[in-house]
């Protein structure tokens, strides 16, 4: 039971900050000035707690049957009369905004037991917060002029997204942008993501766009689990636009199929209010009937000096929906010398589609430069590699000392060196540690004669 009751109470301090909903607020005052603001809070709660939250000084009356009623923002507006504001001809308005245009609400913030039901015939309950609405409020008489309506957008999501361009191994995909849309590409694809975002925030120049993260997650495609890649932006002041580059790369063996691409870029207002952007691609995939890839082609070392030993590392993978049976690879450069030839077979899927091979090479005695190493991989189609091996100009160490063992290197077959030992102790050694030896074995005694004392009083 004691555990039931603190899960119970975790979840009921927890619910209110993963469950914020967000309301823009204009206020207009009576010189013409206007003060926006975003505001967090759970969804239901009534309009005297969210005005509560305001950055700006609010008077209320006390609660009375039309609940608690707004006299005074910053000092603007009415004393507190009774479970009222004192009338002098102007109040506080309470607009609510319904398609782009100011509507009067027919109901107060917290009056009644319940919220309101959105008709604006309706005039029971009161005002509830629901995520995404914009509430106005205006000093003056009832047949004043609303003030100029501004958008939940431009309120509570400063940051914009200007553009975003995608391409798929370095080529435009034209169905794809800052609104979503599809996206093909094939296994071992890399996406990338070129974003721009713009603090278009126009009612207070201090605001800033801060811990700005991009975040682009392919859901289930990588064996069932999600592929997941991020970026920073640098914080953004208003009117300040970025740019910056984020890319995923998909994996090499997987099916045919649609997987949800989902971009989502985050930020929080330097007064703390949060903003998500959430952008759906929806990604294709398509595999060739028959596709072979270097999934790893490289040398243990690119440079090299002649008669110094070397590996080349060749790792090809089936993506294709066919198995592939005796493929031909083959690795060549005459003047290193080099000329390997292989055949095997690798099925579609996940098991037995990868062919893995190390080839043991010593450079000859050849001219410094780049020698390029051609790698073909033959098979219902033709795949042409190659990659560049550099020949330095080494010298010869100076021999020094007595030569215990010589090397040789012959018919190019690396041969391994015999280690040179040194005599295991000398003179020099003893002269260098005599003190600390000596040091060591007085401290000895001493600690023997310490014991000795002990034991005998």
């Amino acid at each position: 039971m004691k555990y039931r009751l603190a899960i119970i109470l975790i979840t009921l301090l927890i619910i209110p900050f993963i469950a914020a909903d967000r309301v823009g607020v204009l206020i207009d005052f009576p010189d013409g000035s206007t003060h926006v603001e975003c505001l967090q809070a759970s969804e239901g709660t009534d309009g005297y707690d969210l005005l509560n939250k305001l950055a700006l000084s609010t008077l209320f009356s006390g609660p009375g049957s039309f609940g608690h009623q707004l006299c005074q923002i910053n000092n603007i507006g009415d004393s507190v009369s009774g479970t009222g504001c004192s009338y002098s001809g102007q109040y506080w308005r309470f607009l609510n905004g319904i398609n782009n245009a100011w509507e009067y609400m027919p109901v107060g913030f917290d009056a009644g037991s319940s919220c309101w039901n959105k008709d604006l015939g309706s005039f029971d309950g009161h005002y509830c917060v629901e995520d995404g609405e914009v509430i106005g409020l205006s000093y003056g008489e009832f047949s004043d002029s609303k003030p100029s309506f501004e958008n939940f957008e431009s309120i509570c999501n400063p940051l914009t997204v200007n553009e975003i361009k995608v391409y798929v191994d370095g080529k435009r995909e034209s169905d794809a942008d800052e609104d979503g849309g599809n996206i093909e590409a094939e296994p071992g694809d890399e996406i990338e993501f070129k974003i721009e975002l713009e603090n278009i925030f126009d009612f207070d120049e201090d605001l800033e766009i801060e811990e700005i993260e991009v975040e682009v997650t392919i859901k289930d495609i990588d064996d069932g689990s999600d592929l997941e890649e991020e970026i920073d932006f640098k914080d953004l002041e208003v009117g300040d636009e970025e740019k910056e580059e984020i890319s995923i790369k998909i994996p090499l063996i997987l099916d045919d199929n649609n997987y949800d691409l989902e971009l989502i870029i985050t930020g929080e207002t330097s007064d703390g209010i949060e903003q998500e952007i959430i952008i759906n691609y929806d990604l294709e995939i398509e595999k060739e009937k028959h596709d072979l890839k270097f999934s790893k082609l490289d040398l243990e070392s690119s440079e090299s000096c002649p008669n110094e030993q070397n590996i080349l590392i060749l790792e090809v993978i089936n993506i294709g929906e066919k198995d592939e049976d005796n493929v031909l690879i083959s690795a060549e450069n005459s003047e290193l010398e080099l000329d390997f030839k292989d055949r095997f077979n690798v099925d579609e899927g996940e098991d037995d589609s990868k062919y893995k091979n190390e080839i043991l090479f010593t450079t000859p005695n050849v001219s410094p430069g780049d020698y390029r190493i051609e790698i073909l991989l033959d098979y219902s189609e033709n795949t042409r590699r190659d990659i560049t091996l550099t020949v330095k100009e080494c010298k010869k160490a100076p021999i020094t000392g007595n030569i215990i063992n010589e090397n040789k290197i012959t018919n190019n077959q690396p041969t391994q060196a015999t280690p040179n030992y040194s005599p295991v102790i000398t003179a020099t050694f003893l002269q260098n540690y005599a003190i600390p030896i000596l040091l060591a074995i007085f401290l000895l005694f001493l600690i023997i004669a310490i014991v000795y004392i002990i034991s005998i009083l």
